[in-house]
C-alpha cells in the first residue's frame, strides 16, 4: 500500500477498531435515513419552518440537559456496555416511530417524544462512543482514528440521505424507520466481538459537584482547550443550524422535492467524507490548528454564499465545500481536545464537548426556526455563517494560548501490532 494511503487508514490496524467502524458505517447509515425521513414528514405534517426548528431542537436538547452526567458515567462505567445500552434504546424508538407511521397513527406530539427520547440516547451515547475509542485504537493513532469517524459519520450522509429520498418516493416513510431499527443491529453485534486488553473496571461514581469541580479547574489552567469549545459552540448555533431548514429551502427556493432535498444532504456529506480522509492523511504531518480555523473559515464563506445562490446545482457545489470545512473543523477540533486531556477525564471532556457543539443545536434550530418563519430563510442562514465566521476570527485573533495549541498527549504507543 502507498505510504499516503497507509497513513489514512493506519487505524484499521486494530482489529477492534475494525469492527467498531463497520457497525458504525451500517448503522449510521440507517440514522441519516430516519432524519431526513422525519424532517420531511414534519413538513408533510405542518408546513412550518417553525416546527422543522422545534422538533430539530427536540431531537438535541437532551445533550444539553444530561451530556455532563453523562460524561461522569463514562468516566466510571464499562463503556461497551453503555454503549450496547444506548444502540438497543434506539433500534426500539426508531421502531415504535415506524410502527406509527405505517399504521396511519403518527401525530406531531408523537414524532416530538420520539426525537427527544433519541436525542436523550445521544446524549449517553456520544461521551461514551468518542471516549471508548482511545481504548481502540491507544493515543497514537487517536487523531487518525478520529478523523476517520468524521469520515465515516458523514460519508454515510452521502449514501443515507439518498436512499431516504428514493424510498421516500417509491415505498413511503415508514420503511425509513423499520431499516434504521434494523441498522443498529450492526453496532451490537461488533461491540459483543471485540476483544478487549483489560477488562474494563465499574469505579463508583462521584457526587455530580465532584466531577464538575474537576473539570473546572483543569480547563481554568488549559483555558485553550475552553475557547476551542466556545467557537465549535458558535459554529453549531449560526452555521450548522442551516441544516434543519433545508427540506424548505431545496423545496420552495431551489424548486427540488424530496429526491431532491436526499441529494443536497448529500453534496454535504461527500464534502464532509472528502474533507475527513484528507485529514485522515495529513493531521499527523500538520499543526492541527491550521485545519481548525481553516475548515471553520471554509464552511462559513460556502454557507454564505449557497444562502445568495438560487440555482439547485451551484448550491450542490457550495454544500460540498461546506461539508469539507466541517468535517475538517470538527474533526481536528476533537483531536486537539482528547490529546490535551488526562485519562480519567476523558468522559466528562467530551460530555462537554457534546455539550457545547450538539447541545447547543436546539438553541440554533429555535433560532433559525423562528427567524425564517417571520423573516427570511435564506437571509437567516447568511447572518448565521457571518456570524460563527467573524466570531471565530476574533477569538483566534485575541487568544494567544489557541494559536499555539497543538497536540500535548501525543504517546507514540509502537509502529506496528493489533489490539
Amino acid at each position: 500500500m502507498p505510504l499516503h494511503l497507509a497513513d489514512t487508514f493506519i487505524s484499521f490496524r486494530h482489529r477492534n477498531y475494525r469492527l467498531f467502524f463497520l457497525g458504525q458505517t451500517i448503522s449510521l447509515v440507517g440514522t441519516w435515513m430516519q432524519s431526513v425521513a422525519q424532517s420531511w414528514l414534519v413538513l408533510l405534517l405542518t408546513n412550518s419552518a417553525f416546527m422543522l426548528g422545534l422538533v430539530g431542537a427536540l431531537g438535541t436538547l437532551p445533550i444539553l440537559l444530561f451530556s455532563f452526567w453523562a460524561g461522569v458515567i463514562a468516566d466510571h462505567t464499562d463503556r461497551r456496555r453503555l454503549l450496547i445500552f444506548t444502540n438497543s434504546a434506539g433500534l426500539l424508538l426508531a421502531l415504535i416511530l415506524g410502527i406509527l407511521v405505517v399504521g396511519h397513527w403518527v401525530a406531531l406530539w408523537h414524532i416530538m417524544v420520539l426525537a427527544f427520547g433519541l436525542g436523550t440516547t445521544m446524549a449517553f451515547d456520544i461521551p461514551g462512543r468518542q471516549s471508548f475509542i482511545v481504548e481502540l485504537v491507544g493515543k497514537s493513532d487517536l487523531p487518525n482514528a478520529i478523523a476517520l469517524n468524521s469520515g465515516l459519520f458523514n460519508g454515510t450522509r452521502i449514501l443515507g440521505p439518498a436512499m431516504a429520498g428514493l424510498l421516500i418516493a417509491s415505498v413511503g416513510l415508514a420503511n425509513c424507520f423499520f431499516l434504521n431499527a434494523l441498522s443498529f443491529l450492526a453496532p451490537l453485534v461488533g461491540l459483543t466481538l471485540m476483544r478487549l486488553d483489560t477488562p474494563a473496571v465499574s469505579r463508583p461514581v462521584p457526587r455530580i459537584w465532584t466531577s464538575m469541580r474537576e473539570l473546572h479547574i483543569y480547563l481554568r489552567i488549559h483555558s485553550e482547550l475552553f475557547w476551542i469549545m466556545i467557537i465549535m459552540s458558535a459554529t453549531s448555533i449560526f452555521a450548522l443550524s442551516y441544516m434543519v431548514l433545508m427540506p424548505k429551502i431545496a423545496r420552495d427556493i431551489l424548486g427540488s422535492g424530496v429526491q431532491g432535498y436526499g441529494f443536497l444532504m448529500t453534496a454535504t456529506g461527500l464534502g464532509a467524507f472528502m474533507g475527513a480522509l484528507a485529514l485522515a492523511n495529513r493531521i499527523r504531518h500538520h499543526p492541527p490548528m491550521f485545519f481548525f480555523v481553516g475548515g471553520n473559515i471554509l464552511l462559513c464563506l460556502a454557507l454564505f454564499i449557497f444562502s445568495c445562490i438560487h440555482n439547485y446545482y451551484w448550491a450542490l457545489l457550495f454544500l460540498f465545500l461546506a461539508g469539507f470545512g466541517m468535517s475538517t473543523q470538527v474533526s481536528s477540533g476533537n483531536s486537539l481536545i482528547q490529546l490535551n486531556v488526562p485519562d480519567e477525564l476523558r468522559g466528562r471532556v467530551m460530555s462537554l464537548f457534546s455539550l457545547t457543539f450538539v447541545g447547543s443545536i436546539p438553541l440554533g434550530s429555535i433560532l433559525f426556526g423562528t427567524l425564517a418563519h417571520y423573516w427570511d430563510t435564506c437571509l437567516t442562514v447568511r447572518l448565521g455563517a457571518g456570524t460563527a465566521g467573524v466570531l471565530t476570527l476574533v477569538i483566534f485573533w485575541r487568544v494567544a494560548k489557541l494559536r499555539k495549541l497543538d497536540f500535548r498527549e501525543m504517546a507514540y504507543e509502537g509502529k506496528s501490532g493489533e489490539k
